[in-house]
């Protein structure tokens, strides 16, 4: 935000704004993404419609697990694919020396990009494979491994005691 803003301020003051701006954002988006998919998943933040899903869960637990057994086992066969498909890219990246930008002007390696998106996949398909266990847990009327709920900021902020 700090390095759009001083090149928002230097492009109008100035007439001369940051090189590489538009790059380094838009690799930060894409790196931040990643590294944060598989917690996404963990605390159940995940952006999904599972209404349905839900409410045959409480309804009916073995059939909600089952379906949540087969949800995720295609979660973790979409990430097998992605970090599949991944990996060659990564290498030619590293191997080859691409880049981002424009030479002369701003370049930033293609590399660390590529590896974030492999290993956030990985991580997110680690994921999806625990929450699998947890639907076969919930099968045999055992509790989830473990489980974190997401924080509501806004609502935690609202609850909590002044000192």
């Amino acid at each position: 935000m700090l390095l759009i803003s001083l090149d928002i301020v230097l492009r109008f003051a100035f007439n001369s704004p940051l090189s590489g701006t538009t790059e380094i954002v838009e690799i930060s988006i894409v790196t931040i993404l990643y590294l944060q998919l598989a917690h996404t998943l963990k605390v159940g933040r995940v952006t999904r419609s599972d209404a349905l899903y839900g409410a045959i869960l409480r309804k009916w637990p073995a059939v909600g697990n089952v379906m949540g057994i087969l949800f995720h086992l295609a979660g973790v066969g979409l990430m097998v694919a992605i970090v599949y498909g991944g990996w060659p890219k990564w290498l030619q990246a590293y191997d080859g020396g691409h880049f981002i930008g424009n030479v002369g002007v701003f370049t930033f390696p293609e590399w660390p990009q590529r590896l974030v998106l492999v290993i956030g996949c990985a991580m997110l398909g680690i994921q999806f494979l625990l929450a699998v266990v947890d639907n076969i847990r919930g099968i045999m009327g055992k509790p989830p491994l473990e489980f974190e709920e997401a924080v509501d900021v806004e609502v935690a902020a609202v609850e909590e005691p002044k000192a």
